[in-house]
This record gives structure tokens, sequence and C-alpha cells, in this order.
């Protein structure tokens, strides 16, 4: 065949189905490009989602209350980050204090003129007036410190007078002496009351000698549990006996001091209600210290309260232990992917606290995200919200890739990536 011009037009491509085969090529090229891409794209780390567990049910608190008392409680300082924990029986209305009040007057003083370690305090001059409260205290047939006008003491002197020997004239020449007279010291009073909530709790004078000062058993087991927090007033309702001049070393009014582990408290008695009673005790349980106080309110005889004081200690020591806050393999949190693969974290050990009764702490997890493919292992820690004590979180199994498959079917998130 003869090669003409005519003949090499007629065999030439036409230009639009050049275009078009250039068009197929580069578009196979950008779908295998394409393919590559999306089964080759990093898969992103899986973040973790908390799993809410529920912690072991812990024992209410067994308690054997005394039935001579008209009204109880017992309170426990907050332990492993637990807060102060309180509970009454019988009567829940206002009842006289009697001398418990004393102890009232003193943390009044005390947060108005604080005394820090052994400070005795700044000296006080006693005058006519405080003579006279003597007089008043001995015609109440109540406890006195004798003193005379013009004698000095200290802040400290009269605190101890109070506690200790419940001398009804010390406890009004502090008040006295705090707050200028007595007006400024029942309106300090009312102030403090109002302002830890106290709404049970009424002072009509600073000794308890009233029948009009006045507390409920809760005010009370809250008052004994900011007692044995403020160390002045700790140290002080432990002496066994403090030297009074005119008198000599005049013993606790708390008889059973020493017994129980008790190491500290206050009495109170009053005709038209009765005996009261708190103590604080301290004893070593699982190889910790632990600190309780007790009230007892409107018991008869001195014997009668004291037993009831005992019995009520005796059964608050047992609700102490060590308990299980969160098992071993507990799930804390879960992976799930967008693919559909799951994994969980679990404990790998478990949390435990020192705690009464069912009052314990609350706890935290953490867990770092994980990354496709990745075995079980270690991924954070499950903590006590309190302490040092933690359990290892860990992964179950494998979490699984996405397949090929679900790579296509999801193509524009999983070409979202490669920006992630």
């Amino acid at each position: 065949m003869t090669v003409t011009a005519a003949t090499q037009r007629a065999q030439r491509p036409h230009p639009l189905v050049v275009l078009l085969r250039v068009a197929v090529a580069m578009l196979l090229v950008a779908v295998v490009a394409l393919g590559v891409a999306v089964l080759l794209a990093p898969t992103p780390a899986v973040e973790a989602t908390p799993v809410e567990a529920t912690a072991e049910p812990l024992p209410q608190a067994s308690i054997d209350w005394p039935p001579a008392a008209r009204a109880a409680g017992y309170g426990v300082v907050g332990i492993d980050g637990a807060p102060d924990s309180w509970a009454t029986t019988g009567s829940d209305q206002a009842h006289p204090m009697a001398s418990v009040t004393k102890l009232v007057t003193v943390l009044i003083v005390l947060e108005a003129h604080p005394l820090v370690g052994d400070d005795r305090g700044p000296t006080i001059t006693l005058d006519g007036d405080d003579v006279s409260a003597q007089a008043r205290a001995l015609d109440e047939n109540a406890p006195i410190a004798p003193v005379f006008n013009g004698m000095q003491v200290t802040q400290r002197d009269l605190v101890e007078w109070s506690l200790v020997d419940s001398a009804g004239n010390a406890i009004w020449s502090l008040a006295n002496w705090a707050f200028g007279d007595m007006d400024g010291f029942l309106a300090a009073a009312d102030a403090w009351a109002e302002r830890h909530g106290l709404d049970q709790t009424n002072l009509d004078d600073p000794a308890g000698l009233a029948a009009g000062s006045v507390s409920s058993a809760e005010d009370l087991t809250r008052i004994a549990l900011m007692a044995v927090e403020d160390p002045v007033v700790l140290a002080t309702i432990q002496l066994e006996s403090v030297r009074i001049p005119g008198i000599g070393l005049a013993p606790n009014t708390n008889r059973i001091l020493g017994e129980h582990d008790i190491d500290g408290g206050k009495t109170g008695t009053l005709k038209v209600w009765g005996r009261n009673l708190f103590v604080t005790a301290i004893r070593e349980v699982e190889g910790v210290e632990r600190r309780v106080v007790g009230i007892v309110m409107g018991t008869i005889a001195a014997d009668e309260t004291d037993a009831a004081m005992i019995q009520l200690l005796e059964s608050v020591w047992p609700n102490f232990g060590v308990r299980t806050i969160l098992p071993e393999g507990t799930v804390v949190a879960a992976y799930r992917a967008p693919w559909g693969a799951t994994t969980d974290a679990v404990t790998t050990g478990a949390l435990e606290a020192h705690v009464f009764a069912d009052a314990a702490p609350g706890w935290t997890a953490s867990a770092e995200p994980i990354e496709a493919g990745t075995p079980a292992s270690a991924v954070g820690e499950a903590r006590l919200e309190v302490g040092d004590v933690a359990a290892p979180v860990r992964t179950t199994g494998l979490l699984l890739g996405p397949d090929a498959w679900w790579r296509v079917m999801n193509a524009p998130t999983v070409l979202g990536w490669y920006w992630d």
C-alpha cells in the first residue's frame, strides 16, 4: 500500500481519543495511588473511654448504743481522706450541757485568742468581778479555783483549771477577759455557733450552770471532734491533774481517764438534767493509731455514765479495718476503635484502704491512648484520691487494626487520618 499524506492522516487517532486515553490512564494511576493511600494510611491512636466501676460495698457501722443514755453519739477523726464521720442516737433535741459547756467556752475563746504549743498566753490580773464569780460558783456548789483581787494568772492557767478541775469561776474569768464582759461573750458564743452550723447549741453562761446552756448529741459530737483537733484543748483534757494555788494538785474530773484507751474528756452534771460525758480515746488498729470521740447525755449515776461510755466506745473500734475499695480485675476504661475493634483496661491489683465502716475514700483511674496492633500492656493506673495507694491498669488483649475492606468502604475517614 502506498503511504501518502492522506493515508497518514487517516491512521492518526483523533485528538479526543488521545485525550480520553490520557484521562483514563491518569484516572487509573490516581485510583491505584488512592487505593495505596487508603490501605497504607496510619491508624490513629484510640482514646480510652472511662468506665464507671462500682466500688466494693462496705458494711455500715455497727454500734452498741448504751440504753442508759437519753442521747449519745460517737465521732471518728477522718481517715484516709474520708471526712470526720459521726452518728447519734436517742433524743435529737437540745438539752443542758452542764459543765461540758466549759469545753465549748474554751473553744470559743481560743478561736479569738489562740495559744500555740506550750505558750501560757498573756498574763491576766484578776479583780473584784473575778472574786464575785468565785462566790457565785460556791453558791451553786460548783468546783472553784481560789482567787483574790490582784491575783495574776495566765490564759492557759484558766483553760487548765476550767477543763481539768472544772472550776466554775475560772471559766467565767476566762470568758470575761476574752470578750470584755458577759454580754460580749454571749454575743461571741452566738456568732461562733452560727459560724460552725451548730443550730442546737446555745450558751446562756460560760460554765453550764444555767439550764439554758444547751446542745444536742449531734452538735456535741461535732464539737468533740473540733476539740480533739485543737492541740491545746487536746493536751489539756489529757492532763491527769492540774496544780491550783491554794489547793495543790486537783485531779481530772474524768474518772475513766486512762481506761479503755481513753486519754481525755470532760464531765458535766446538772440536777435538772443528769450527767453528760465527753471522752476521746486512741487505739492502734491494724498497725495504725485511730482517734474517736464519744458523747453520753442524760445518765443518772456516775458509774452508769462511765459504763455507758465504755460500752459505746468498745463497740466503735471493730468498725475500723483494711477494706478493698476496688478489686483486682475491675474494668476502669474501654477502647472502642471506629472500625469496631475493642479491648478493655482493668486493674491488675486491688485498691485497699484503712477505713471506718463504709466511710471510704474515692478513687480515680487513668489510661493512655493506644495504637492499633498493641498487645496487652500497661496503660495507666487506678489510685485512691488520698495517700499513695495505686494499682497498675493494663489492657486485656490485642487491639486489632482495620481490615482492607473497612478501609476502602470508609475511604474519606481513612484519608483524614493523614491530617489527624
